[in-house]
C-alpha cells in the first residue's frame, strides 16, 4: 500500500504522522494487501481563527473498486483522524464483502448453467 500524507493550513508533526499511521494499521489490518494507495490529507479549514475547523480527508483506492472517500470535520485533529480512518474501513470492509459475494453469485450461477444444458 502506497502512503501519502499532507497537510493543508498546519504543520505536520512526527506525532501526527505517527498517529496516522498507528490508525491506518488497525483500520486496514485485514485489507491492507487490496489496497493501492492511500491518501491523508490533514486541515485547519479555519486557520488559527477556532471552532470546529480540523478536517481529515481520506482517499482509498482499492485494487478493482472505485475509490473511497472519507471526510470528517471536528475540533480536534485527532477524533478527525481517528474517525475518519475508522469510516474509511468500515467501508471498504463493506465493498470487498459485497464484490465477494457478486463474485460467489456468479461462479455458483456458473455451475449451475452446465447442468441445465446437459439435461435439455
Amino acid at each position: 500500500m502506497n502512503l501519502n500524507i499532507s497537510f493543508r493550513n498546519m504543520r505536520g508533526n512526527g506525532e501526527i504522522i505517527n498517529h496516522i499511521d498507528h490508525r491506518l494499521s488497525f483500520a486496514f489490518a485485514r485489507t491492507r494487501d487490496e489496497i493501492a494507495s492511500t491518501t491523508v490529507i490533514v486541515t485547519d479549514v479555519n486557520d488559527p481563527k477556532g471552532g470546529v475547523d480540523k478536517q481529515c480527508k481520506v482517499v482509498v483506492k482499492p485494487f478493482g473498486l472505485r475509490e473511497i472517500v472519507i471526510t470528517e470535520k471536528r475540533d480536534d485533529i485527532r477524533q478527525a483522524i481517528d474517525r475518519c480512518l475508522a469510516r474509511a474501513g468500515r467501508c471498504l470492509n463493506h465493498k470487498l464483502k459485497r464484490k465477494q459475494a457478486l463474485r460467489k453469485k456468479t461462479q455458483d450461477t456458473l455451475d449451475i448453467q452446465p447442468e441445465l444444458v446437459h439435461a435439455i
